[in-house]
Protein backbone atom coordinates (compact mmCIF):
# COMPACT_ATOMS: atom_id res chain seq x y z
CA UNK A 1 0.00 0.00 0.00
CA UNK A 2 1.31 3.48 -0.98
CA UNK A 3 1.30 6.14 1.71
CA UNK A 4 1.55 9.86 0.85
CA UNK A 5 4.30 11.63 2.77
CA UNK A 6 4.18 15.41 3.21
CA UNK A 7 7.22 17.68 3.20
CA UNK A 8 7.46 17.47 6.97
CA UNK A 9 7.53 13.71 6.94
CA UNK A 10 3.92 13.24 8.01
CA UNK A 11 1.16 11.39 6.18
CA UNK A 12 -1.52 13.30 4.23
CA UNK A 13 -5.05 12.47 5.32
CA UNK A 14 -8.25 12.60 3.20
CA UNK A 15 -8.96 16.30 3.82
CA UNK A 16 -5.52 17.31 2.66
CA UNK A 17 -6.02 15.36 -0.55
CA UNK A 18 -9.44 16.98 -1.02
CA UNK A 19 -7.98 20.45 -0.51
CA UNK A 20 -5.35 19.75 -3.17
CA UNK A 21 -8.02 18.59 -5.63
CA UNK A 22 -10.48 21.43 -4.92
CA UNK A 23 -7.95 24.24 -4.83
CA UNK A 24 -7.92 24.78 -8.62
CA UNK A 25 -11.72 24.19 -8.73
CA UNK A 26 -12.28 26.95 -6.16
CA UNK A 27 -10.36 29.41 -8.29
CA UNK A 28 -12.41 28.39 -11.29
CA UNK A 29 -15.68 28.82 -9.36
CA UNK A 30 -14.56 32.23 -8.13
CA UNK A 31 -13.75 33.29 -11.67
CA UNK A 32 -17.15 32.04 -12.86
CA UNK A 33 -18.96 33.86 -10.03
CA UNK A 34 -17.15 37.12 -10.74
CA UNK A 35 -17.88 36.79 -14.45
CA UNK A 36 -21.56 36.01 -13.75
CA UNK A 37 -21.93 38.98 -11.43
CA UNK A 38 -20.32 41.21 -14.00
CA UNK A 39 -22.62 39.90 -16.72
CA UNK A 40 -25.73 40.31 -14.56
CA UNK A 41 -24.67 43.78 -13.49
CA UNK A 42 -23.95 44.76 -17.08
CA UNK A 43 -27.36 43.49 -18.24
CA UNK A 44 -29.12 45.30 -15.40
CA UNK A 45 -27.29 48.53 -16.21
CA UNK A 46 -28.10 48.17 -19.91
CA UNK A 47 -31.78 47.53 -19.11
CA UNK A 48 -31.89 50.56 -16.81
CA UNK A 49 -30.22 52.76 -19.41
CA UNK A 50 -32.63 51.47 -22.06
CA UNK A 51 -35.65 52.28 -19.86
CA UNK A 52 -34.29 55.75 -19.13
CA UNK A 53 -33.71 56.34 -22.84
CA UNK A 54 -37.29 55.27 -23.58
CA UNK A 55 -38.62 57.60 -20.87
CA UNK A 56 -36.58 60.51 -22.23
CA UNK A 57 -37.82 59.78 -25.75
CA UNK A 58 -41.43 59.56 -24.54
CA UNK A 59 -41.05 62.82 -22.58
CA UNK A 60 -39.54 64.58 -25.59
CA UNK A 61 -42.30 63.34 -27.87
CA UNK A 62 -45.02 64.41 -25.43
CA UNK A 63 -43.37 67.81 -24.94
CA UNK A 64 -43.12 68.39 -28.69
CA UNK A 65 -46.71 67.24 -29.13
CA UNK A 66 -47.94 69.63 -26.44
CA UNK A 67 -45.91 72.48 -27.91
CA UNK A 68 -47.31 71.82 -31.39
CA UNK A 69 -50.86 71.60 -30.03
CA UNK A 70 -50.38 74.79 -28.00
CA UNK A 71 -49.07 76.62 -31.07
CA UNK A 72 -51.97 75.38 -33.18
CA UNK A 73 -54.53 76.36 -30.53
CA UNK A 74 -52.91 79.78 -30.13
CA UNK A 75 -53.04 80.48 -33.86
CA UNK A 76 -56.58 79.16 -34.07
CA UNK A 77 -57.69 81.27 -31.10
CA UNK A 78 -56.12 84.45 -32.49
CA UNK A 79 -57.71 83.86 -35.89
CA UNK A 80 -61.19 83.24 -34.48
CA UNK A 81 -61.13 86.06 -31.92
CA UNK A 82 -59.75 88.50 -34.49
CA UNK A 83 -62.51 87.66 -36.93
CA UNK A 84 -65.19 88.57 -34.37
CA UNK A 85 -63.97 92.18 -34.49
CA UNK A 86 -63.58 92.26 -38.26
CA UNK A 87 -66.04 94.80 -39.68
CA UNK A 88 -66.26 92.80 -42.90
CA UNK A 89 -67.43 89.69 -41.03
CA UNK A 90 -71.12 90.54 -40.76
CA UNK A 91 -72.71 87.21 -41.58
CA UNK A 92 -74.50 85.57 -38.66
CA UNK A 93 -73.80 82.18 -40.20
CA UNK A 94 -70.05 82.88 -40.21
CA UNK A 95 -70.09 84.21 -36.65
CA UNK A 96 -72.05 81.25 -35.38
CA UNK A 97 -69.65 78.83 -37.07
CA UNK A 98 -66.69 80.59 -35.44
CA UNK A 99 -68.52 80.49 -32.12
CA UNK A 100 -68.93 76.74 -32.49
CA UNK A 101 -65.21 76.32 -33.19
CA UNK A 102 -64.31 78.52 -30.24
CA UNK A 103 -66.68 76.82 -27.80
CA UNK A 104 -65.75 73.28 -28.78
CA UNK A 105 -62.00 73.91 -28.45
CA UNK A 106 -61.61 76.47 -25.66
CA UNK A 107 -64.62 76.03 -23.38
CA UNK A 108 -62.43 74.83 -20.46
CA UNK A 109 -60.23 77.93 -20.47
CA UNK A 110 -62.46 80.82 -21.55
CA UNK A 111 -65.58 82.45 -20.16
CA UNK A 112 -67.70 82.42 -23.32
CA UNK A 113 -70.85 83.92 -21.78
CA UNK A 114 -70.23 87.43 -23.21
CA UNK A 115 -69.80 86.04 -26.73
CA UNK A 116 -72.90 83.84 -26.41
CA UNK A 117 -74.95 86.82 -25.26
CA UNK A 118 -73.47 89.06 -27.96
CA UNK A 119 -74.48 86.68 -30.75
CA UNK A 120 -77.88 86.19 -29.10
CA UNK A 121 -78.45 89.98 -29.23
CA UNK A 122 -77.31 90.15 -32.85
CA UNK A 123 -79.81 87.44 -33.75
CA UNK A 124 -82.59 89.32 -31.96
CA UNK A 125 -81.96 92.64 -33.77
CA UNK A 126 -81.23 91.11 -37.17
CA UNK A 127 -83.57 91.47 -40.14
CA UNK A 128 -84.09 87.73 -40.41
CA UNK A 129 -87.53 86.17 -40.42
CA UNK A 130 -88.96 84.74 -37.21
CA UNK A 131 -88.28 81.18 -38.33
CA UNK A 132 -84.68 82.00 -39.24
CA UNK A 133 -84.13 83.70 -35.89
CA UNK A 134 -85.62 80.73 -34.09
CA UNK A 135 -83.30 78.36 -36.00
CA UNK A 136 -80.20 80.39 -35.12
CA UNK A 137 -81.24 80.74 -31.47
CA UNK A 138 -81.85 76.99 -31.26
CA UNK A 139 -78.43 76.32 -32.78
CA UNK A 140 -76.76 78.67 -30.30
CA UNK A 141 -78.66 77.13 -27.37
CA UNK A 142 -77.77 73.59 -28.46
CA UNK A 143 -74.09 74.58 -28.63
CA UNK A 144 -74.21 75.99 -25.09
CA UNK A 145 -75.94 72.86 -23.78
CA UNK A 146 -73.35 70.62 -25.42
CA UNK A 147 -70.53 72.56 -23.78
CA UNK A 148 -72.30 72.34 -20.41
CA UNK A 149 -72.94 68.60 -20.87
CA UNK A 150 -69.23 67.93 -21.48
CA UNK A 151 -68.22 69.94 -18.44
CA UNK A 152 -70.80 68.31 -16.17
CA UNK A 153 -69.50 64.84 -17.10
CA UNK A 154 -65.98 65.85 -16.05
CA UNK A 155 -67.11 67.54 -12.82
CA UNK A 156 -69.53 64.79 -11.81
CA UNK A 157 -66.79 62.16 -12.19
CA UNK A 158 -64.81 63.83 -9.40
CA UNK A 159 -67.65 65.27 -7.31
CA UNK A 160 -71.32 64.99 -6.34
CA UNK A 161 -74.51 65.95 -8.20
CA UNK A 162 -78.12 66.61 -7.26
CA UNK A 163 -81.02 67.36 -9.65
CA UNK A 164 -84.29 69.28 -9.29
CA UNK A 165 -87.31 69.62 -11.57
CA UNK A 166 -89.12 72.95 -11.08
CA UNK A 167 -92.60 73.99 -12.23
CA UNK A 168 -92.51 77.63 -13.32
CA UNK A 169 -95.51 79.30 -11.70
CA UNK A 170 -96.95 82.64 -12.87
CA UNK A 171 -95.69 84.35 -9.71
CA UNK A 172 -92.17 83.03 -10.31
CA UNK A 173 -92.25 84.21 -13.92
CA UNK A 174 -93.45 87.62 -12.75
CA UNK A 175 -90.81 87.73 -10.02
CA UNK A 176 -93.39 88.39 -7.29
CA UNK A 177 -92.73 85.27 -5.22
CA UNK A 178 -89.67 83.17 -4.46
CA UNK A 179 -89.61 79.39 -4.41
CA UNK A 180 -87.29 77.38 -2.18
CA UNK A 181 -86.14 74.01 -3.48
CA UNK A 182 -85.42 70.90 -1.46
CA UNK A 183 -82.29 71.19 0.68
CA UNK A 184 -79.51 68.79 -0.18
CA UNK A 185 -76.58 67.56 1.92
CA UNK A 186 -73.51 66.30 0.09
CA UNK A 187 -70.10 65.04 1.23
CA UNK A 188 -66.88 65.44 -0.73
CA UNK A 189 -63.38 64.52 0.48
CA UNK A 190 -64.70 64.04 3.99
CA UNK A 191 -66.36 67.49 4.14
CA UNK A 192 -70.15 67.66 4.45
CA UNK A 193 -72.07 70.74 3.38
CA UNK A 194 -75.78 71.59 3.17
CA UNK A 195 -77.00 73.48 0.10
CA UNK A 196 -80.20 75.51 -0.12
CA UNK A 197 -81.37 76.90 -3.48
CA UNK A 198 -84.04 79.59 -3.77
CA UNK A 199 -85.48 80.77 -7.11
CA UNK A 200 -86.54 84.42 -7.18
CA UNK A 201 -87.43 84.86 -10.86
CA UNK A 202 -87.47 83.33 -14.33
CA UNK A 203 -87.07 84.83 -17.80
CA UNK A 204 -88.30 82.55 -20.58
CA UNK A 205 -87.17 84.88 -23.36
CA UNK A 206 -83.58 84.88 -22.14
CA UNK A 207 -83.72 81.31 -20.84
CA UNK A 208 -82.54 82.48 -17.43
CA UNK A 209 -83.26 81.80 -13.77
CA UNK A 210 -82.41 84.06 -10.81
CA UNK A 211 -80.95 81.88 -8.09
CA UNK A 212 -80.04 82.37 -4.46
CA UNK A 213 -77.58 79.78 -3.13
CA UNK A 214 -76.87 79.30 0.58
CA UNK A 215 -74.08 76.96 1.67
CA UNK A 216 -73.94 75.78 5.30
CA UNK A 217 -70.65 74.21 6.45
CA UNK A 218 -70.78 72.80 10.00
CA UNK A 219 -67.68 72.56 12.18
CA UNK A 220 -65.97 69.26 11.41
CA UNK A 221 -62.48 67.77 11.05
CA UNK A 222 -60.63 69.17 8.06
CA UNK A 223 -62.58 72.45 7.97
CA UNK A 224 -60.85 75.55 9.37
CA UNK A 225 -62.75 77.30 12.13
CA UNK A 226 -63.08 80.48 10.06
CA UNK A 227 -64.53 78.48 7.11
CA UNK A 228 -67.41 76.95 9.06
CA UNK A 229 -70.75 78.75 8.94
CA UNK A 230 -73.07 79.98 6.20
CA UNK A 231 -72.33 81.70 2.89
CA UNK A 232 -74.92 83.09 0.47
CA UNK A 233 -74.64 84.27 -3.12
CA UNK A 234 -77.18 85.50 -5.69
CA UNK A 235 -76.71 85.13 -9.43
CA UNK A 236 -78.43 84.38 -12.73
CA UNK A 237 -77.97 81.02 -14.43
CA UNK A 238 -78.72 80.31 -18.09
CA UNK A 239 -77.83 77.82 -20.80
CA UNK A 240 -74.75 79.93 -21.48
CA UNK A 241 -73.38 79.48 -17.94
CA UNK A 242 -70.57 76.93 -17.83
CA UNK A 243 -70.02 75.21 -14.45
CA UNK A 244 -66.23 74.96 -14.80
CA UNK A 245 -66.02 78.76 -14.84
CA UNK A 246 -69.34 80.02 -13.44
CA UNK A 247 -69.04 78.49 -9.98
CA UNK A 248 -68.75 79.50 -6.33
CA UNK A 249 -65.44 78.96 -4.53
CA UNK A 250 -65.68 77.21 -1.15
CA UNK A 251 -63.11 76.46 1.54
CA UNK A 252 -60.59 73.62 1.14
CA UNK A 253 -60.30 74.35 -2.60
CA UNK A 254 -63.80 73.11 -3.41
CA UNK A 255 -66.43 74.51 -5.78
CA UNK A 256 -70.19 74.42 -6.27
CA UNK A 257 -72.08 75.29 -9.45
CA UNK A 258 -75.73 75.46 -10.48
CA UNK A 259 -76.48 74.22 -14.00
CA UNK A 260 -79.63 74.88 -16.04
CA UNK A 261 -80.11 71.79 -18.19
CA UNK A 262 -83.63 72.46 -19.57
CA UNK A 263 -86.26 75.20 -19.55
CA UNK A 264 -89.57 75.90 -21.25
CA UNK A 265 -92.90 77.53 -20.45
CA UNK A 266 -93.87 74.63 -18.20
CA UNK A 267 -90.81 74.10 -16.06
CA UNK A 268 -87.04 73.86 -15.72
CA UNK A 269 -84.43 71.30 -14.77
CA UNK A 270 -81.59 72.34 -12.46
CA UNK A 271 -78.51 70.49 -11.25
CA UNK A 272 -76.12 71.26 -8.40
CA UNK A 273 -72.53 70.09 -8.88
CA UNK A 274 -70.23 69.95 -5.84
CA UNK A 275 -66.68 69.24 -7.01
CA UNK A 276 -62.98 69.69 -6.12
CA UNK A 277 -61.11 72.73 -7.37
CA UNK A 278 -58.77 70.52 -9.42
CA UNK A 279 -61.67 69.94 -11.83
CA UNK A 280 -62.38 73.63 -12.35
CA UNK A 281 -61.35 75.65 -15.37
CA UNK A 282 -57.67 76.16 -16.17
CA UNK A 283 -58.12 79.83 -15.27
CA UNK A 284 -59.43 78.93 -11.79
CA UNK A 285 -56.16 78.40 -9.90
CA UNK A 286 -56.07 77.45 -6.21
CA UNK A 287 -54.73 79.90 -3.66
CA UNK A 288 -51.19 79.38 -2.34
CA UNK A 289 -52.36 78.61 1.19
CA UNK A 290 -54.65 75.89 -0.17
CA UNK A 291 -51.73 74.32 -2.05
CA UNK A 292 -49.54 74.44 1.07
CA UNK A 293 -52.30 72.87 3.15
CA UNK A 294 -52.68 70.01 0.68
CA UNK A 295 -48.91 69.43 0.70
CA UNK A 296 -48.89 69.42 4.50
CA UNK A 297 -51.81 66.96 4.63
CA UNK A 298 -50.08 64.67 2.11
CA UNK A 299 -46.82 64.76 4.07
CA UNK A 300 -48.65 63.99 7.33
CA UNK A 301 -50.49 61.07 5.71
CA UNK A 302 -47.22 59.56 4.50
Amino acid sequence: MTVAIDSRGGTKDFWDKLAIVLSPLGGLLTAVAVASLGFIGSRTLERQQSNEAKLRLYSELMTRREESEATLRKEMFQSIIGSFFDVQSTSLEAKLLKMELLAQNFHEALNLVPLFEHIHREIAISSLTRDQKRAYESRLSDLAREVTRKQVIVLEAGGQRFDWTVILSDSLLAGTRSEQLEDVELTLDGITRRFRVTLSGANLERGELHVGLEVATPSQPGVPANAAGRNAVDFAVSFYSSPMIDNTRLSNDQRVAIVLTDMNEYGASLSLIYFPGSRASLREKPYYEEILKKLADTTAAN
